[in-house]
């Protein structure tokens, strides 16, 4: 049986997104990952700055006897012209991947190098460069094709979420692919899932917005990815600690072996998971949810295959945004079907609260509404499951005196209190004023939806602090913490606002025509 997806437009009313979590300067660690090694160069002459302190595993030779040098004496003749070239050609500070050849000590070795040209300075990724036939450029690029192609055969953007985990799980060898959408309160929720059978099942479930804090989603927009081979690694500080040129600790928000936090390493042990990979999904310059990738073990992806990566996240994100411009669009052409009808019943009636109210369900089909009323020069109308005469007229009275434009909640009785009597009715409002400032307006129900939410673990619980109140740890479990939620409707949507505003409009013309 398959199991259901949870909807990603719940209201949860507690805000998760610990402003302990997000103001952690996660970019300022002034620590790498041991996979590779990190060069800090000066922008004029190239001149090595900084070095990460593993740089003797990989170029035979130890800090001090780097710094300082020229980049240009450890590499292979005609290379530094290359790069020279191309940092100088380019005006933004785009990344610039290269494979480049070093002589040092003797000794030739080939580096996946990354330039990452900064305001001040360069930095300087390194990896070494390993051949490998299932990374080759052809598969790479057959795989792809093959990828793409699936994910624009699918009909809804659920099912090209699982198809993109259940590809990507396959091609990139990772144990679990998890699809991960955040809601407006920045939880997450996973909408698709491929793993094996003897890994903890997550989908439909959703996890608290610190997991992801607010510092860690910005990254995402400056780093395609975030690639932790194995939690057991050792960090490897930079020397000298502080940059010479700012005196300050080096900014690797963009270099993607920056070393996580000790806090997150922490969770992905209480997850069983020794390796992980994340990519972004932007929609529309926003950060829309997350490919997260996991391994029971080590595993260490080469550069190419994270490239593919990072192309197949680019992918899957246009793919969705088309598919939700779609479904958009789709809505759209409905509800300005739904307007027109409505719109000739309103004129065809004497009074507009007749052509809203008393002919059909016009109204209440193009806001998906339980009820509606509307009050007018002392006046009230009422259609369908809403509040009583009286309740309508005190909700009148408090938008007069407290909101002035269209106004919609999912959440009435978090706005207004006194509507918990008639919750049942109306949790949702939405109120279309046609003269605030004389309470006359015409209002829109929604019932009270009760929803059960399936946490990974008790969000409650997320963040747990020690008495000294700046070290903290991540909650030890994920079973699932089931929380329902009440007082709430189904949301609003942008197109149903821009549709009520609408037809407050056409109400408004009409009223105009009458009089004059």
């Amino acid at each position: 049986m398959e199991k259901p997806t949870a909807p990603v437009n719940i209201n949860v009313e507690k805000n998760y997104d610990s402003e302990f979590c997000g103001s952690i300067p996660l970019h300022l660690v002034n620590l790498v990952q041991p996979h590779g090694v990190l060069l800090v160069l000066d922008k004029q002459d190239l001149r090595i700055l900084q070095v990460s302190e593993n740089v003797e595993r990989f170029l035979f030779a130890k800090p001090d006897e780097l710094l300082g040098l020229p980049f240009s004496d450890l590499l292979a003749e005609g290379q530094y012209e290359d790069i020279l070239a191309k940092l100088h050609t380019q005006d933004s500070q785009d990344k610039i991947p290269l494979t480049l050849r070093f002589q040092v000590q003797g000794r030739e070795t080939a580096f996946s190098v990354l330039i990452l040209p900064q305001q001040d300075y360069v930095l300087a990724e390194l990896e070494e460069s390993v051949d490998s036939p299932k990374e080759s450029f052809v598969r790479l690029y057959q795989h792809i094709k093959y990828i793409t192609s699936l994910l624009k055969q699918a009909g809804t953007y659920p099912e090209i979420a699982q198809r993109a985990a259940e590809e990507l799980k396959q091609f990139s060898g990772f144990d679990r692919v998890l699809v991960y959408q955040f809601d407006p309160k920045w939880n997450g929720i996973v909408i698709a899932q491929a793993k094996e059978e003897d890994m903890a099942d997550y989908l439909g479930l959703r996890f608290p917005a610190s997991d992801v804090p607010k510092q860690a989603r910005d990254l995402y927009f400056r780093n395609p990815y975030r690639l932790i081979p194995t939690r057991d690694y050792k960090p490897v500080r930079l020397i000298p600690v502080l940059n010479p040129l700012t005196q300050r600790f080096t900014d690797l928000s963009e270099s993607s072996l920056r070393s996580v936090a000790n806090v997150h390493l922490e969770y992905l042990a209480n997850m069983n998971i020794t390796a992980s990979m994340s990519l972004p999904i932007i929609i529309d310059g926003q950060l829309w949810g997350l490919i997260s990738c996991h391994h029971k073990t080590a595993r260490y992806p080469g550069y190419e295959m994270r490239s593919a990566m990072e192309l197949l996240s680019g992918i899957l994100s246009a793919q969705l945004e088309a598919k939700q411009r779609e479904e958009v669009m789709a809505l759209r052409v409905q509800l300005r079907s739904m307007h027109v009808k409505l719109v000739e019943q309103l004129y065809d009636a004497t009074h507009f609260a007749d052509g809203l109210l008393k002919k059909g369900d016009s109204l209440k089909e193009l806001l998906s509404l339980g009820g509606a009323a509307v009050v007018y020069e002392g006046n009230i109308w009422l259609s369908g499951d809403t509040p009583g005469k009286d309740e309508v007229r005190e909700l009148a009275s408090w938008l007069r005196r407290n909101k002035s434009g269209l106004f919609a909640t999912s959440m009435l009785t978090h706005d207004y209190p006194h509507s918990k009597g008639y919750k049942e009715v109306a949790s949702g409002l939405i109120a279309m004023p046609i003269n605030a400032e004389q309470g006359d307006f015409i209002l829109g129900f929604r019932p009270e939806v009760a929803k059960t939410i399936a946490w990974g673990g008790n969000p409650n619980n997320a963040v747990q602090m020690e008495p000294d109140g700046k070290s903290y740890h991540p909650r030890n479990s994920f079973a699932i913490y089931q929380e329902t939620v009440k007082n709430t409707s189904q949301p609003w949507s942008m197109e149903e606002l821009e549709a009520a505003e609408k037809l407050r409009n056409a109400v408004l013309e009409k009223i105009v025509k009458e009089r004059y």
